[in-house]
């Protein structure tokens, strides 16, 4: 009689469920990768569209000829951002000690109103403008 050696061609049943769990896991982490990095995009788009709703805002106020002591705030948006404009005066000295007059420290602060956490600072620019220049 002869003996029939089988030789087993293929994965095992364990062999492919093993291979399915762990492709699941890389999947599953891939994309909770691919969403953590979306909304780091949307937040950074988010802060540079405000950075540049602030810098207009700074520019708008400095090029003001009558530019004079003040303190506004502009309605919010959607978003319930908005931002508030505070037009101080410095009182500063030249090397002779002398006072340098109608010389203004503009700030622009971008605020978020939040049911959560009421009103909430979210960044804030500032120059210091002399309208005689202009």
């Amino acid at each position: 009689m002869t003996q029939f050696r089988g030789h087993r061609s293929g994965f095992s049943l364990l062999e492919l469920l093993m291979a399915m769990a762990l492709f699941a896991i890389a999947a599953v982490s891939l994309a909770q990768a691919m969403n953590m990095i979306s909304l780091a995009v949307s937040e950074s788009i988010e802060e540079a569209e405000v950075r540049e709703q602030m810098r207009a805002f700074l520019l708008e106020v400095s090029r003001d000829p009558d530019l004079r002591e003040d303190s506004r705030e502009t309605n919010p948006d959607d978003f319930g951002l908005f931002f508030r404009i505070e037009i101080v005066p410095l009182d500063l000295e030249n090397q002779d000690a002398e006072p340098l007059a109608n010389l203004f420290d503009v700030r622009v602060t971008a605020l978020r109103k939040t049911i959560a956490k009421g009103v909430e600072e979210i960044d804030v620019a500032n120059t210091w403008v002399y309208p005689d220049i202009f």
